[in-house]
């Protein structure tokens, strides 16, 4: 029988595809993105990262902490230092998008945005995935659908990469950031998540209320990062 997050990800291919594979990704790739689309994308994925934090945290807060002897086997344990781990790279990458965007000289153009339409949705789908009642499966499964699918969409436009001769090491995107978003690290924290998320599916009844509000929750996201790149 196929884990849930085997089971989600066949759920609706189509749909998967178009979050992953954009026009706003070629043009990352391909040198062609231009710098206000760029810039207004950083502005609102730095707000993104804002949200993250209480998410995270509201998340680790549900997980109950075992006293037991055998603490770090546990799944409450593991998923905990999971979550940890998340704050702490949202951290870095928080640090990584301002010391970029200060070192090419536009810092004040990704600070003080308002949320546009695309980054209040994954506000309220943050908020709605941690609400009273919701089991933290549902939060794990949106915090894993998000950066998985990140790092398809990175590591397809790292396939899309091309440098004009002269070029050198390419612009900020190719420099920076895709090799960020598409690394062997980044890689392994998703697959930390996927291992912890199965785990919990196993526990649930297969189509069970639980299992519903995890199927909804990951066609959410496909919805929410299909239509947070922007239009170029």
């Amino acid at each position: 029988m196929a884990s849930l997050t085997t089971h989600l990800l066949n759920l609706d291919p189509t749909a998967l595809t178009q979050a992953t594979q954009h026009p706003f990704l070629t043009a990352a790739a391909t040198s062609t993105l231009p710098k206000s689309k760029l810039q207004a994308w950083l502005g609102q994925d730095r707000l993104y990262q804002i949200a993250y934090l209480p998410f995270i945290g509201t998340l680790l807060s549900r997980i109950g902490i075992p006293d037991s002897a055998d603490r770090e086997a546990t799944l409450e344990w593991r998923t905990a230092d999971l979550l940890l781990d998340a704050l702490t790279n949202i951290r870095d990458e928080m640090r990584l998008f301002e010391s970029t965007a200060e070192g090419e000289g536009w810092l004040d153009a990704i600070c003080g945005v308002q949320a546009g339409r695309q980054t209040r949705a994954y506000q309220d789908l943050f908020a709605g995935a941690t609400a009273q009642g919701r089991g933290v499966v549902v939060g794990l499964v949106v915090l894993w659908a998000t950066e998985s699918c990140y790092l398809r969409a990175w590591r397809w436009a790292k396939g899309q990469v091309t440098r004009k001769e002269g070029d050198g090491e390419g612009d900020v995107m190719q420099r920076t950031f895709i090799p960020a978003w598409s690394s062997g690290e980044f890689e392994g924290f998703v697959e930390r998540i996927r291992g912890v998320v199965d785990e919990f599916g196993e526990q649930m009844e297969r189509d069970g209320r639980e299992w519903r509000e995890c199927e909804a929750a990951w066609r959410q996201v496909l919805w929410a990062e299909r239509e947070f790149w922007p239009d170029v």
